[in-house]
């Protein structure tokens, strides 16, 4: 059906020429990622890089061919026939509204997805070798830093652990509700002020701490909750919007009489450190918070660093907890930098100055997902980087600023899962495409533009108008 649909749009599909799709491809690339490498490698100030010059007609008729090998079970044979490609799918990319955004790898060939942002209706999906098949809808899902916790939230609020995913729950947490988000220490004064959060979730970030007794939720539309183990009970904490963070000060000020106050929450995000030691924290009017939760019903404020660029926009953890990277964007750009957590503490810095604990890791990244990539998963083996699936381009960079790699994938990043025990990235894009990428092998010749960019090992495309999802 899809083809025909093709038909109706292109007129006839004609033959594929795969030789000119890939030669065509590869040359576009390859001369990017020259470029990409004179730029990384401090020989040019900015890369010169060209557009994709194969057409939306020659992406119809490799499109027609890879739903054709899809119908007939012959996927694997499609990466072997075409590279893969984004520009020339960019209109049948646009009829499709809802992207790619929380992903999980769960083994060597078993992969979850969620098509749809939290203002959308979602369908989470799961890929099993060929087979992808609909799933029980999830709100949202995440493993542990350390693969051994599992955390799902379902769509009327509750929140279960488990050793892995389709695995049964060992704790059922609790089930959040509005009332989760409404600060329990505020002046009586204000207390009534306060506008009521609705049930409806809008999860944009979960993450839950190596040792499983903390879990972290961030809400689009209410706020960020903590829950954490208290004895043999779980018990939730609001870490924003929060008094210690300026609350009461802009209540006071944006308060007129009979009104109610709704947190200003745009660009809101949120990560939980691996340890379970600290919250990272920021919104579109606001800084970059660092929040101690070793106590996590009451949480402290560790420190609030200055944005380099317009907006706060992502927050992200090493592994070792050591490290937090901070983004902030500007439109479609942005600007990355790194700091030491025991370097920081009691430091508030200020908006648009870089303070020396503040190193850039990547000054041109609007970004929407992060994670990091240990030493392990690493050509080099030395040393671990922070991933920044940013707008159009995801970069892997050190914590003192060495880029690592670089590739291109097109739209803007929804979500990313990095595994260690397969050596797996998965990357959700906007785009519908679904990335699998492997750090520890190059590219060769270069089939995106990149620097020193994985492998991509396979890809899917999610789109509406497709009876079933596709593999490239």
């Amino acid at each position: 059906m899809f083809r025909k649909l093709l038909e109706a749009l292109v007129g006839e599909i004609k033959s594929v020429d795969a030789a000119a799709w890939n030669a065509q491809g590869r040359a576009f690339a390859g001369f990017n990622s020259a470029e990409l490498t004179e730029f990384h490698q401090g020989r040019k100030d900015l890369p010169d890089l060209k557009e994709d010059p194969r057409t939306p007609e020659m992406g119809a008729t490799v499109l027609s061919k890879v739903v054709e090998l899809n119908e007939e079970g012959r996927a694997k044979e499609v990466r072997a026939m075409f590279d893969p490609a984004h520009s020339p799918f960019i209109a049948e990319m646009e009829k499709s509204q809802r992207g790619m955004t929380f992903c999980a790898i769960l083994g060597p060939d078993e992969f979850l997805v969620q098509q749809g942002t939290y203002y959308q209706e979602t369908t989470t999906w799961h890929i099993r070798g060929k087979k992808i098949s609909k799933a029980a809808r999830l709100a949202a899902f995440a493993w542990s830093r350390n693969r051994q916790h599992f955390l799902t939230v379902l769509p009327d609020g509750r929140v279960t652990l488990a050793p892995g995913y389709g695995a049964e729950p060992v704790q059922d947490v609790m089930v959040v509700s509005g009332a989760s988000f409404v600060p329990a220490d505020l002046p009586d004064a204000l207390k009534d002020a306060f506008e009521a959060p609705r049930d409806d979730l809008g999860l944009s970030h979960v993450a839950v701490s190596d040792d499983g007794s903390k879990i972290l939720l961030c809400d689009a539309n209410r706020g960020v909750v903590l829950l954490y183990k208290s004895g043999s009970e779980w018990a939730s904490q609001l870490i924003y919007p929060a008094v210690h963070l300026s609350l009461v000060e802009d209540m006071r000020e944006m308060l007129q009489e009979d009104e109610e106050y709704r947190p200003w929450l745009d660009m809101l995000h949120a990560t939980l450190s691996p340890d379970g030691r600290f919250v990272a924290v920021g919104h579109q009017s606001d800084g970059h918070h660092l929040v101690d939760i070793q106590d996590p019903a009451s949480p402290k404020t560790y420190a609030m660093l200055g944005h380099l660029s317009e907006y706060p926009h992502d927050a992200c953890f090493s592994d070792d907890s050591g490290q937090v990277a901070f983004n902030s964007c500007h439109f479609y750009n942005g600007i990355t930098f790194s700091s030491e957590i025991n370097e920081v503490e009691g430091l508030e810095t200020s908006l648009g100055e870089q303070h020396k604990s503040q190193t850039i890791l990547n000054s041109y990244l609007r970004v929407y997902a992060s994670g990091f990539v240990p030493a392990s998963m690493t050509l080099s083996a030395e040393e671990g980087g922070f991933l920044l699936a940013g707008s159009g381009f995801t970069n892997c960079v050190t914590a003192d600023g060495q880029v690592l790699w670089e590739m291109e994938h097109g739209s803007s990043a929804g979500g990313v899962d990095v595994c260690p025990k397969t050596g797996q990235v998965l990357l959700a894009s906007y785009s519908g495409f679904l990335h699998l990428l492997d750090p520890k092998e190059q590219q060769d010749p270069p089939l995106l533009s990149g620097y020193q960019a994985p492998t991509e090992k396979r890809r899917w495309i999610f789109w509406d108008q497709l009876e079933q999802p596709l593999i490239w």
